[in-house]
């Protein structure tokens, strides 16, 4: 008798090409990954299930998952502990910085990917190794200066250090993207009589939007959830939504619930983010992948 399709599947061999696994291990690989997702999103869940729990069910001692949800929490975040300024002071510092990183980047990638710069690999690779600094190394001696120059709890004082933090990382990748554009673009472009600025923000920058797009979302997280020089620079009128959330952990007690609410208000901008620009996401990966 001939084997079936099913038996002919139980006889694959795992890691032979070509062949296609039984069911029963395709079942397994789909269970286990279920499980990993939930385990991974539980944690999510769980913040903002506390974040609508009124104080009593949070210091309970057994977990409830059905409760009457409260918007306490939040109430309390805005108008007792006036988390609207932190807030406001970590979306002034993320946009701008993304703003002058993105403008750099694009021009010093596009310099560095077509123009003739003397020692230009090794100039990419001293550029990408400034982000290999760990942020503590230099954290005092920013302190200092800053101090010095009047800058400590500052918006400025911030934005400095985000950008050239973050701008040696932006010109790696974009440098990327600008070597996938054809030069027949430019090529032609600079037969119709434009300058290079002009071919650069008029021609290669749409092109490379995807790119864009990628590296602003790699820029917009590290920034909105940088912790350290936030915490180091600012002290009162500078704070940023994660220097704000950490004072909630008290020597004696945990403001669970503003805590919950506070880390829900800050998951929000970047799910926006990366939702907005969800397509452009895959789109940058790929960029250059086929010609």
């Amino acid at each position: 008798m001939s084997a079936t399709v099913d038996d002919k599947r139980s006889l694959a061999l795992p890691g032979v090409r070509g062949l296609r696994l039984p069911r029963i291990w395709r079942g397994v690989g789909n269970i286990a990954a279920a499980a990993v997702i939930i385990l991974w999103l539980f944690p999510v869940y769980w913040i903002v299930l506390t974040s609508f729990k009124p104080t009593v069910e949070i210091n309970s001692a057994i977990p409830s998952f059905v409760f009457r949800p409260t918007l306490e929490n939040y109430t309390d975040l805005i108008n007792q502990l006036e988390f609207a300024g932190p807030l406001l002071n970590s979306t002034v510092v993320t946009v701008v910085t993304c703003a002058i990183v993105i403008v750099l980047g694009v021009m010093a990638s596009y310099a560095l990917a077509r123009m003739k710069v003397p020692g230009e690999k090794n100039l990419s690779l001293w550029i990408l190794s400034l982000r290999f600094m760990p942020a503590i190394a230099i954290a005092i001696p920013f302190y200092l200066q800053w101090q010095s120059l009047g800058l400590l709890d500052t918006w400025p004082g911030l934005i400095i250090v985000y950008v050239s933090f973050n701008l040696p990382f932006a010109i790696w990748l974009l440098r990327g993207f600008m070597a996938d554009v054809p030069a027949a673009l430019e090529e032609a472009a600079l037969l119709d009589g434009l300058s290079r600025l002009q071919i650069l923000w008029r021609i290669v920058v749409p092109v490379i939007l995807p790119g864009i797009a990628s590296t602003s979302i790699f820029i917009f997280v590290f920034t909105w959830n940088e912790y350290l020089m936030a915490l180091m620079l600012t002290s009162v009128k500078s704070v940023t939504v994660p220097v704000m959330i950490s004072k909630f952990v008290m020597p004696y007690t945990i403001l669970w619930g503003d805590l919950s609410a506070a880390v829900v208000i800050q998951l929000v901008p970047m799910l926006f983010v990366v939702f907005l620009l969800q397509r452009h996401i895959v789109r940058g990966m790929t960029l250059g992948a086929v010609k």
